[in-house]
């Protein structure tokens, strides 16, 4: 299956400065592929973890996890291991990032969420 990511609109989600394109899903695992984008000044406002691993490989910007000063630029490819708590993050300019889940994004929805479907 061929997904030409120019064809598809940047989709907005629930927390202000995000928006994303869904590249792959498996509705059994609730694995997926997206490209997300963080609007310069946004980010996620707090400390949290994940239900299964999280890939971020960064395709442009300057995203940084504030607590540890990690900040992904081009090129730059980050791994949350499952339940490992991190965040949270502000993207100094527009970020534009491919991540990746090997399974559910988060164990409950986070409360920056007011969309079910943003959070998986």
């Amino acid at each position: 299956m061929l997904v030409q990511t120019a064809d598809l609109d940047w989709v907005d989600k629930t927390l202000e400065g995000l928006t994303h394109k869904a590249l792959w899903r498996d509705e059994d695992t609730g694995a997926s592929i997206s490209l997300v984008k963080f609007a310069a000044g946004s980010g996620i406002p707090s400390r949290h973890s994940h239900a299964s691993n999280q890939f971020m490989f960064c395709l442009g910007g300057r995203y940084t996890y504030v607590p540890t000063g990690i900040t992904l630029t081009q090129g730059s490819f980050y791994w949350n291991p499952k339940g490992s708590l991190h965040g949270p993050t502000f993207a100094e300019e527009e970020s534009v990032l491919l991540e990746v889940y090997d399974g559910p994004h988060y164990p409950t929805q986070p409360d920056w969420y007011t969309s079910t479907d943003d959070a998986r």
